[in-house]
């Protein structure tokens, strides 16, 4: 795998090495590789964006990329989740002017409720306000549709007078840094500033998002506070919720928090908040989260999902 890739090439550069298939659950399945898959339009759906494949593609090829074009062919309705995110049902945001905003995303405040509150008190007094909201991500994946969530983002951001945002889930990080002109900033960049990070010295067996495959900004913020990290999940390509494929590809999302439980290793660590809470829910033990580390709410994933962004929505912010 080389960290340096940054392009990303068209299928026919394939040259059959059978590097994606090997490393791919949903490819080895049908026995395809990248070039293949450019070809079946009918498994648009069926992979799970890690980009696994492109990892360890020698072309630079990209199944995720493979995968986006045929979706925006399809254009499948996807009527539930427009529903959930457009706009997002559970949102709570405010009028509050604030030249920095939390941005915690959907997930963060859904499995980690109480570390989201503790972030939010942090926060508060300092006069940066808080947004529980969509990044788009989900329905672009499903039908390469953002327009209508950006003129959203923008509108909320530009009548707050936002700066910079401080963005809580990788998935909003990675997906909103070349489409918003605001500056961002994570979590740990922030923390960081307020001396809240701080070393965690046991040995930590570091789950990395998908959209942190090749690079890792995100974890290069925090990085040096966990010293004794191990990369211990290179064969578990996704936690089983990437690209909108559980439903299509129910054994191979099991498959994936299946594979952490068999290897039996204490002390998860991983930053991502969907992550964090799909291995709880699927048994996967000692799951950490960076964030309910660091704040010192030592959370575990709290899976009453709904209930935990109902509660929210309706959270009251301080009026002074």
């Amino acid at each position: 795998m080389r960290s340096q890739k940054v392009i990303k090439n068209p299928p026919e550069f394939c040259i059959d090495c059978g590097a994606c298939t090997k490393h791919c659950e949903f490819l080895t399945k049908y026995d395809i590789n990248l070039l293949d898959f450019s070809k079946r339009k009918d498994l648009a759906f069926n992979c799970f964006l890690c980009d696994k494949c492109y990892a360890v593609c020698p072309k630079d090829i990209s199944g995720n990329e493979i995968a986006l074009k045929h979706r925006e062919q399809i254009k499948k309705p996807f009527r539930y989740l427009n529903f959930l995110k457009s706009p997002y049902l559970y949102a709570n945001n405010s009028a509050k002017k604030s030249r920095e905003l939390v941005f915690f995303g959907c997930n963060f405040p859904g499995f980690l409720p109480r570390t989201t509150r503790k972030i939010i008190e942090i926060f508060e007094p300092l006069g940066i306000d808080f947004s529980i909201d969509c990044c788009g991500k989900p329905l672009f994946e499903g039908q390469g549709q953002f327009d209508r969530t950006k003129a959203h983002l923008n509108e909320l951001f530009a009548a707050k007078g936002v700066e910079t945002l401080i963005l809580a889930c990788p998935n909003c990080y990675h997906f909103l840094k070349d489409k918003i002109d605001i500056k961002i900033k994570t979590l740990y960049e922030k923390f960081e500033e307020f001396g809240l990070n701080h070393e965690i010295k046991e040995e930590a067996h570091m789950f990395y998002p998908c959209p942190e495959r090749i690079h890792k900004p995100i974890f290069e913020t925090f990085k040096k506070y966990v010293p004794n990290y191990k990369t211990s999940f290179t064969d578990v390509n996704c936690c089983g919720l990437g690209g909108l494929a559980k439903s299509n590809e129910p054994q191979i999302a099991a498959d994936y928090p299946q594979k952490l439980k068999d290897k039996n290793l204490p002390n998860l660590y991983t930053y991502c908040a969907t992550c964090c809470g799909n291995f709880a829910k699927n048994g996967v033990q000692n799951i950490k989260h960076i964030a309910t580390v660091m704040t010192d709410v030592n959370e575990s994933p709290n899976t009453n999902y709904f209930k935990n962004v109902l509660s929210l929505k309706f959270y009251k912010r301080n009026r002074k």
